[in-house]
């Protein structure tokens, strides 16, 4: 994963939310700020998820939300060694930064925990990949980090998506980060 120079400033902290989240935390998408303040503690408590808050000297400065998932690959998209069509994931969920803290490689950082996260939980449970869905115009910045696009698996969103009569405009792009590989793969 390419590091920047600009990393936050500040000390970084990590707890996993024990509670409803404090107020104050504001990404710019009322989508995330929803689900941080009315889903993530649910979710987890029903643990369909685990919510991570970053810390910038102490100040909430980010989240992470996870889960385990299943990545629907093509034969191309895995290639011969790996047999099975669906592949052990570590989901990035939902992923935010305080808007007082974008621009500074919190988000990357953020990233590269999950990737650690996945790494170490590889060694327990069959883990191959990280995936997310990328919202509309973050797909680039994922590919910046090694993440590609998922082929199979966008289809199979799409086909959902047009079933359920959704907007294919609001439809995030199915990315992977191979940990075994990790950005040459």
């Amino acid at each position: 994963m390419p590091v920047r120079n600009d990393r936050p400033p500040g000390e970084v902290t990590i707890r996993k939310l024990e509670g409803p989240p404090e107020p104050g935390f504001d990404c710019g998408n009322p989508e995330q700020n929803e689900f941080l303040y009315e889903r993530a503690w649910a979710d987890q408590q029903e643990s369909t998820s685990v919510t991570y808050q970053y810390f910038v000297d102490g100040a909430f400065a980010g989240f992470a939300t996870v889960a385990m998932d299943g990545l629907a690959l093509a034969f191309r998209e895995r290639g011969p060694h790996i047999r099975y069509e669906t592949v052990g994931a570590t989901k990035l969920a939902q992923l935010g930064v305080d808007v007082r803290f974008q621009g500074h490689g919190l988000g990357e950082t953020i990233v590269a925990d999950v990737i650690g996260l996945a790494i170490r939980g590889s060694r327990q449970i069959g883990c191959r990949f990280v995936a997310v869905d990328a919202r509309s115009g973050l797909d680039g910045w994922y590919e910046r980090l090694a993440f590609k696009r998922n082929k199979l698996m966008q289809e199979r969103l799409t086909r959902i998506a047009l079933d359920k009569n959704r907007d294919l405009a609001r439809l995030g792009t199915s990315m992977r980060f191979d940990i075994r590989t990790g950005p040459s793969a």
